[in-house]
């Protein structure tokens, strides 16, 4: 518990944001703003908030989306909607009428961490659906948000290269190169190390959610048993990926690029858009490790910065 309790105070100071950390979890209750879409629809659909997908195509059909993890700062927020053929039904086409049936609303909420109580839940601003006049191979629409009440500021992926202005070859093969490591350290069950990899990630975290010490201590403590009891052994190898650029060619990852009708007997379980980092359960189903990284100026190591 000593060395938890040190590592909880390595997470929570020793960073450049300190200052910002200890303002953020001083913030009162009713100024812990979390903006949200909430979409209903009765089809898979694919969510981006500002050029980062924020949701996969087996998301629940009635669901909010939290946008804080995808902003950094309060201004103009862009969502895009993407909806495609239901493959499992083997659709060639998107139908006017499931189009029409999806229904966004931009609105925030604020959750009592203590209690996890929702208060303000507020999500009257329509998303109209600009539907075609028949159906189609694929739909795309977006929107711009305007944020105003968010009571921080990140630097996140701010200070990232271009990533679009590399060789794709060699950008791919350095990216690769850090989900094998990633791979290894999870197949090892090497909490400490992992921890280490994601402190930037974790240190935004704790300021976007709102996180209080007794909720950061108990989520250090569950990625500790997580990594050590159940990534350790079970990771799959790294495979069927593509190579994927966020946020304007700030972010990058590798995702899985081919359907499944199931996966580890677990059916229906469609695992394309995963990271290709999976832990395999011991009968059944399985449970990504999705990373997004960003290259800071003036160096060559990634950096962990969200999921």
């Amino acid at each position: 518990m000593r060395q938890l309790v040190f590592l909880c105070f390595i997470l929570l100071f020793n960073c450049h944001n300190a200052q910002k950390k200890m303002e953020t979890q001083q913030i009162p209750l009713e100024k812990q703003i979390t903006y949200m879409i909430d979409i209903t629809t009765n089809i898979p659909v694919i969510v981006y908030v500002n050029d980062i997908k924020a949701s996969e195509l087996n998301m629940p059909l009635g669901t909010a989306i939290d946008l804080n993890p995808y902003v950094l700062k309060n201004g103009k927020c862009k969502i895009k909607l993407q909806i495609f053929p239901l493959f499992r039904r083997g659709d060639t086409l998107v139908t006017v009428e499931n189009i029409m049936r999806c229904n966004l609303f931009f609105g925030s909420y604020i959750r009592n961490k203590e209690t996890n109580e929702i208060l303000n839940y507020k999500a009257d601003v329509a998303l109209p659906i600009v539907a075609p006049k028949e159906d189609v191979p694929y739909f795309e629409q977006e929107w711009d948000v305007e944020l105003t009440e968010l009571p921080y500021e990140l630097e996140g992926w701010s200070k990232g290269q271009d990533l679009r202005k590399w060789d794709k070859d060699k950008l791919e093969k350095k990216v690769v190169a850090f989900h094998q490591k990633i791979r290894k350290i999870l197949n090892d069950g090497n909490s400490e190390e992992w921890m280490k990899l994601i402190q930037k990630r974790f240190d935004e975290v704790c300021i976007f959610d709102y996180l209080s010490e007794k909720r950061i201590e108990k989520d250090l403590e569950e990625i500790k048993e997580d990594v050590e009891e159940y990534s350790k052994g079970t990771m799959i190898p790294l495979e069927d990926y593509e190579l994927k650029l966020y946020a304007e060619g700030k972010l990058v990852t590798l995702e899985r690029k081919t359907h499944t009708r199931e996966f580890n007997n677990y059916s229906p379980l469609d695992i394309k858009g995963w990271s290709p980092l999976i832990s395999k359960g011991t009968t059944y189903g399985a449970a990504p490790y999705p990373i997004l990284l960003y290259l800071p100026q003036g160096s060559d190591e990634f950096v962990i910065i969200r999921r």
